[in-house]
């Protein structure tokens, strides 16, 4: 079974025999915005999915991840077991939001409360990246190159090997900045 993101909020949404409307109003997203993500017509950000799978009582991972029989809290994945989350489903493709990630855990856990991702960003597209908030905590790192963080009403420039630990709650940000492909870790807390 390849289903994308969109067709996994939707089988959650209705497995709760909640409407898209019930939805929108619990998580804030318009209506159009959520059915667009369903449809698979636009692409939701890690902000978004965290937003929509709390409401839904689903783990952000369960959302990203076609999940397949689940293991105890415990995994070691090699780099090479890192898989790029796409999340219109389908190959690999360029980051259409400025950004893409690979998930650095097997998605085959149970009960872990924090996801780690490497994000590798486009800096042409940095523009197109705007402040959102979610539930929970982050922590950073930054692998190589340069990122913007736009914080609340701050911005900062991070440079490899910085770290930042912030309350995702308030709006941010990440911009990758040339030359290259910037790169860090995100262990991202999403509570219980």
């Amino acid at each position: 079974m390849n289903e994308n993101i969109g067709e996994r909020i939707r089988k959650l949404r209705q497995a709760q025999d909640l409407s898209v409307e019930q939805v929108a109003k619990m998580t804030g997203v318009p209506v159009e915005r959520l059915s667009a993500f369903e449809a698979g017509d636009e692409v939701p950000s890690i902000g978004m999915v965290i937003k929509v799978s709390r409401v839904l009582g689903s783990r952000m991972g369960h959302i990203l991840h076609e999940r397949g029989e689940r293991r105890e809290l415990f995994s070691v994945c090699k780099a090479a077991e890192f898989s790029v989350v796409d999340r219109k489903g389908g190959p690999p493709r360029e980051p259409e939001q400025g950004y893409t990630y690979q998930a650095m855990i097997r998605d085959d856990m149970v009960g872990q409360t924090m996801e780690p991702f490497l994000v590798t960003f486009d800096p042409e597209k940095g523009a197109d990246v705007h402040p959102m908030a979610h539930d929970g905590e982050e922590f950073i790192q930054i692998v190589s190159g340069k990122i913007e963080l736009e914080y609340g009403d701050e911005t900062h420039l991070l440079e490899e090997g910085d770290t930042v630990y912030l309350d995702s709650s308030k709006p941010h940000a990440f911009r990758g900045l040339g030359p290259g492909k910037p790169t860090m870790m995100a262990i991202i807390y999403s509570g219980s």
